[in-house]
Formats: C-alpha cells, structure tokens, sequence
C-alpha cells in the first residue's frame, strides 16, 4: 500500500507543478521499503554463499525506484500539460 501511496504522491505532486527533483523522495521511499523487504532474505543468501546478489539487487532497486517515480512524474506532469491545453 505504501508504494502505491508514494507514487501516486509523486503523481499529484507533478500535477500541481512540482520541480523535478520532487522524484527523489518517492524513489527513496521505494528503495527503502524495498531494502528492507531484501534483509529478510539476507540470511538465507548467506547461508549459500551468494550475498553478492543481493548487493546487485540493491542497484536494481535503486534504478527500478527512480524509473517508476520518474515515470510518475511524467505522468503527472503531462496530466498538467494536458489540462492547461
């Protein structure tokens, strides 16, 4: 539920005429809850010898998070074009 709150604030707030750089707070809202939904497998990948994968699924986290608060941003932002036209 909170992901989705994140991105549709992130949404809204582009409607409303947000700069840019208002992507940052969302993705870091779903890097975080991504984290921390990757430390409860932590162990379990240790425990095999493989915790490097999980450092390579924190940069794509990273990136998965500031592509899907981008992409709500450029919804948002174009909902704004859309409705001044």
């Amino acid at each position: 539920m909170i992901p989705y709150f994140a991105i549709l604030t992130t949404a809204i707030i582009a409607l409303f005429g947000a700069p840019i750089w208002a992507i940052l707070p969302g993705a870091s809202i779903l890097l975080a809850i991504s984290i921390n939904e990757q430390r409860k497998h932590a162990s379990r990948f240790a425990a095999v010898g493989s915790s490097y994968v999980l450092q390579m699924a924190i940069w794509q986290s990273a990136g998965h998070a500031v592509l899907a608060s981008g992409a709500a941003y450029a919804i948002g932002a174009f909902s704004r074009m859309s409705l001044l036209f």
